[in-house]
């Protein structure tokens, strides 16, 4: 799309358009950036949709993947539609799409909404009857805490169902014998309907809640707990959030998810850090590094995602190591090295993961569960990833490699918590420093088991592998 001595408004607020709005900048010519329009915040240079109604500008581009319709809805009662451009990312591009676009798109949907009728049906007919089903709730892949929850669930002969849009993972699950449903089906929707209770551990798929009963409880285990700055989850109410302490609720997580009631109750998936591994615990968890972290000494690198990362005109260098150094590195130390990327990331390394080159370079599958494999690994280097507030379960040591401190906190807006004091270990910016720290702590300095126990205390209450027991004893009582 030609946005070349064009004047647009982005929308909504959020650290991914800030992104946007600096890649536009550097890829279009002579483009003029109005400001954002977001619903809740106020800042300078944020608006509110009313205020946009007089001002002159040519394009809106919305850029929200997981509340395009709503937004979209809204601002097409007071705005021209012409005027209105869903931004999408596709193959680490953004792709734009006009009113045509938007309008064709919303009749592919037409069966869909024909499924959502027959929904409502379904939710009034059951309200009538005694609902027993635990379903879990996935859209795009299921997340650890989900996976962690149901496998307990099965466990202990529960009656629950995995609703889930991916197809891998769907075939996996039946391959297994085990109760799973394909997102968006009509037996999806009859399995929703049924549910005494609805879990979900991300925010993703909330436009399937509304036609819910309130004779139906909705629970948000959520995803991990948030260094950087995240935006309300509008739409919907839970009855229950869990959290990993009062303090992580009270100081972030309420501020993004709306609930009833706040737990304190801790991660499903922290089980796997501290408890013996079932079969069915190793679901999605790649086997051979695995059995590799079991016998060997291992280092995992799982860095955060960096919205920069997908987009216009970006450098594809994205993480700055020289892996052929690394694997030389590794080496000397008899040590493997197992990474995990976000797979807007791993697209740029499949060359190197399909190299014999790199013998001790190991990639984890990018929607697979680590964290079976994470209670072997000897250190964990990450950046500004939630994965390090669950690895201080373990007492081992964290490298923090933050070589884009300064942009990454801008771009965040800066950070909920701080950083020096709740990020427990050595931060190093370039290769030569994360080198330095690695044959440190494998010679067994570690200067920060205090600072580790410190944090610890305050963002969890409890620090055992019973998180999905006390979830399902509160819930059990209902």
């Amino acid at each position: 799309m030609n946005l070349n001595n064009k004047k647009v408004f982005i929308a909504p607020h959020t650290p991914r358009t800030t992104m946007f709005k600096s890649e536009l900048k550097n890829s279009c010519k002579d483009i003029h950036i109005l400001g954002f329009i977001d619903k809740i915040k106020e800042d300078e240079g944020i608006y509110k949709l009313n205020d946009i109604v007089s001002k002159e500008y040519d394009y809106i581009l919305i850029l929200s993947q997981n509340h395009f319709d709503s937004i979209y809805k809204d601002y097409k009662k007071l705005l021209p539609a012409k005027k209105l451009i869903k931004v999408d990312i596709k193959n680490n591009k953004y792709l734009f799409f006009n009113y045509v676009d938007i309008l064709k798109e919303n009749i592919k949907k037409i069966p869909v909404k024909i499924k959502f009728f027959i929904f409502e049906k379904l939710v009034k007919y059951f309200d009538k009857k005694d609902r027993k089903k635990i379903v879990f709730l996935n859209k795009s892949f299921i997340s650890t805490n989900n996976k962690a929850l149901y496998v307990y669930c099965i466990e202990n002969k529960l009656d629950v169902m995995l609703l889930i849009d991916n197809e891998e993972q769907y075939k996996i699950l039946k391959k297994n014998n085990l109760p799973v449903a394909r997102l968006n089906s009509l037996s999806s929707f009859f399995y929703l309907a049924s549910a005494k209770m609805v879990i979900q551990d991300q925010g993703n798929s909330n436009y399937l809640l509304p036609f819910l009963s309130v004779k139906q409880k909705t629970i948000q285990i959520w995803h991990g707990i948030p260094l950087k700055r995240m935006n309300l989850l509008v739409g919907h109410v839970y009855d229950y959030f869990v959290g990993t302490s009062k303090y992580v609720n009270d100081t972030s997580l309420s501020a993004v998810i709306q609930a009833k009631e706040y737990t304190d109750y801790g991660y499903p998936r922290n089980d796997l850090l501290l408890k013996d591994h079932s079969k069915l615990d190793l679901l999605f968890c790649d086997e051979e590094l695995y059995e590799l972290s079991e016998k060997e000494k291992t280092i995992v690198y799982m860095p955060t995602h960096r919205e920069s990362s997908s987009g216009i005109g970006q450098n594809k260098n994205l993480v700055p190591i020289d892996f052929k150094r690394l694997n030389k590195k590794m080496k000397e130390l008899d040590t493997y090295f197992i990474v995990k990327f976000h797979p807007f990331v791993m697209q740029f390394y499949e060359d190197i993961k399909n190299s014999d080159e790199y013998s001790n370079i190991k990639f984890h599958s990018i929607q697979g569960d680590i964290y079976p494999l994470l209670k072997y690994a000897d250190i964990l280097i990450t950046d500004y990833s939630s994965i390090y507030f669950d690895f201080l379960l373990l007492d081992k040591p964290i490298i923090f490699f933050d070589y884009d401190y300064e942009e990454y906190s801008s771009n965040m807006n800066g950070f909920v918590y701080d950083y020096d004091t709740c990020a427990p270990g050595k931060k190093v910016q370039n290769e030569d420093g994360l080198y330095e720290q690695i044959e440190e702590v494998l010679k067994g300095k570690d200067t920060f088991k205090n600072e580790r126990e410190t944090v610890l205390d305050k963002f969890f209450t409890y620090k055992d592998e019973n998180s999905s027991s006390r979830i399902m004893k509160r819930l059990n009582n209902e």
